[in-house]
């Protein structure tokens, strides 16, 4: 399912993201700026690309959950993504591109 995702929203399908996202999913990015929340997968869909900026990333596990980590060329992290997935839909993602909130999480080193 996360990776279904994140080709689709790497390629902006927006119809393969409403199929793969629950119809009442959360949204939340971490930015320097601020936490925002995108309720809805219409909605979710159309604001995927911080997601799919991801997909180049490598998976891990984030907190028990499926989730993707991005690194900089020097080895920096760049965003991290934690997805719920629940009867076969994504029902809720968390990003977090805060270069602060990164360099405070015990993350696994660059592959």
């Amino acid at each position: 399912m996360v990776q279904a995702f994140l080709a689709a929203a790497h390629d902006g399908r927006f119809e393969q993201l409403l199929q793969v996202l629950h119809p009442e999913v959360k949204f939340t990015v971490h930015t320097p700026n601020g936490t925002f929340v995108t309720l809805g997968a219409t909605e979710v869909a159309t604001r995927a690309r911080v997601a799919g900026s991801a997909a180049r990333g490598h998976t891990a596990t984030v907190n028990g959950r499926p989730g993707v980590i991005s690194w900089s060329e020097d080895g920096l992290p760049l965003s991290l993504l934690a997805f719920t997935v629940s009867d076969g839909h994504i029902t809720e993602i968390t990003a977090v591109v805060d270069p602060a909130k990164l360099a405070l999480m015990d993350l696994p080193d660059p592959v």
